[in-house]
């Protein structure tokens, strides 16, 4: 445990110095008039964000349209402008593999002279973008996870580097969800001597590479380096030798397997809970895996299910709710009182990516389950 506990040393000198650094930042609040202006920094905002739009809300940002020649209707061309458009929204889209918000729906003000009221149209909402959202009513849930997404991005992001012999995943540990890279090089066998040392010596230089990149976008604070054999040890001490912008981030942690489920046995151990506790991506993993005990055991103090939960919430017993992300979006109506209730009782209320490991688990548990403090049946 005594090698984490540096892990955020000098953080708060650095958001001192530069305290607008990868923060969602809300530019604008008037809840009177239903508006809050942000500005979406990271992949977290725009994950946060798409858990707060919901149907019925407009949106107003910037926006392509393709503007047709009106003698040429049928063309498949035109000049693209971009414009400011107000929609009302009828569906909300959020993909981890283009990293790209889409918010679809009636264009409810815009130029007129572009853009016709009521005809349908997508916004992209994308890193660094600023949109005003209007909503008949801010819930406590919505301010909720606006206040995460803009406390969250104030915490530094963790590298985890599961090694093996010319196998190398690297997990950028988020908020929302955590991000895998594969590098993969024939390094050849052991037997295989010629010119081994040399295949070695490349795949390492692609993986500094990956990280110097993960470096420079990223706030990062910590690499984990891990995995089953020596093979981290080696790629540390080639580091030491002249990398050492990354050595001097490196850890180094052992765990039985290497790749994804290595990476899953990193953020399962203790020392990882203490110095990531505020991880929401790192709590789900443990709360789930209690949760999962728990059921197994048969003790009662795990529900599980839209029923059970409901009746657990409505007697105070829940110390920790979690919910997937597309079961809030299509169950907001009902699920929205559950997560307030359970903040209210001073519970802690999740809501966890169905992409992400834990979230799929969850949504095999019916979308929502929950820790309990007490027995309830």
């Amino acid at each position: 445990m005594g090698v984490f506990c540096w892990f955020f040393q000098g953080l708060s000198y650095i958001f001192d110095v530069f305290p607008n650094l990868f923060v969602m930042r809300i530019l604008r609040k008037d809840l009177r008039q239903g508006e809050v202006r942000l500005m979406c920094e990271n992949l977290d905002d725009l994950w946060y964000l798409s858990q707060v739009i919901c149907v019925g809300d407009v949106v107003t940002s910037r926006t392509q349209r393709r503007i047709k020649d009106k003698d040429d209707a049928r063309s498949s061309g035109g000049e693209r402008k971009t414009i400011t458009v107000s929609v009302s929204v009828e569906k909300v889209e959020f993909s981890t593999q283009t990293n790209v918000l889409r918010v679809l729906g009636t264009i409810v003000s815009g130029p007129e002279d572009i853009v016709s009221l009521g005809s349908h149209h997508s916004v992209s909402v994308e890193e660094d973008s600023q949109i005003t959202l209007s909503k008949p009513s801010w819930s406590h849930t919505d301010l909720a996870i606006v206040d995460d997404a803009v406390k969250s991005t104030l915490r530094p992001k963790v590298l985890i580097v599961s090694m093996d012999e010319g196998e190398s995943v690297l997990a950028l540990v988020r908020e929302s969800r955590t991000d895998y890279i594969h590098i993969d090089s024939n390094v050849g066998g052991k037997y295989d001597t010629r010119g081994r040392e040399e295949r070695k010596k490349s795949h390492y230089v692609e993986l500094t590479k990956a990280i110097t990149s993960f470096i420079e976008r990223e706030s990062l604070s910590n690499i984990i380096l891990s995995g089953p054999g020596f093979e981290k040890n080696n790629y540390l001490g080639y580091l030491k030798g002249g990398e050492s912008d990354v050595f001097g981030k490196c850890v180094v942690e052992d765990t039985g397997s290497s790749g994804r489920n290595g990476v899953q046995e990193v953020l399962k151990k203790d020392a990882i809970h203490k110095a990531l506790e505020d991880y929401n991506a790192v709590q789900n993993i443990r709360v789930l895996e209690e949760i999962l005990r728990e059921i197994g055991k048969d003790s009662g103090l795990a529900a599980y299910g839209p029923a059970e939960v409901r009746a657990a919430v409505a007697s105070g017993a829940v110390e920790t709710i979690l919910v997937t992300d597309k079961f809030l979006f299509s169950n907001r109506r009902g699920v929205e009182p559950l997560l307030q209730n359970v903040r209210k009782a001073r519970g802690r209320a999740h809501i966890i990516s169905e992409d992400e490991e834990a979230g799929a688990k969850l949504h095999s548990l019916g979308g929502v389950a929950a820790k309990l403090r007490y027995k309830v049946y």
